[in-house]
């Protein structure tokens, strides 16, 4: 996972034609299967000997959000499944939740771009 957020950063810098990446922000949903702080360990590592070598990863977690057919949107609790939290109904659609997104990147010497 780290590989590719990287190549997708690398994207961003050509399209920019900018020459490094000092940050970027991650969102990473609870019911994705990356584990923010195995990505967050890897990040360095992978990012060694890239435009993004020493950037500043910041992962923001996205919980899973379902529609219960009694309640409408809910958030929903990883250890009870799909599931609505209030009334237990079956919520089989995840409507947000099992993304993983690069969200922001801070071009260096330069304005944060929103992605």
């Amino acid at each position: 996972m780290a590989l590719s957020l990287i190549d997708v950063a690398a994207e961003v810098l050509r399209e920019h034609g900018a020459a490094r990446v000092s940050a970027l922000t991650v969102r990473v949903g609870a019911w994705s299967s990356v584990v923010p702080e195995a990505l967050t360990a890897a990040f360095p590592a992978c990012a060694a000997g890239t435009p993004l070598e020493g950037a500043r990863l910041s992962v923001v977690t996205v919980p899973g959000v379902g529609e219960c057919p009694v309640h409408g949107r809910v958030t929903l609790d990883v250890r009870q499944g799909l599931r609505c939290p209030e009334c237990g109904a079956p919520t089989p659609t995840l409507l947000a939740g099992d993304e993983l997104e690069l969200d922001e990147i801070e071009l260096a010497g330069s304005d944060r771009e929103d992605l």
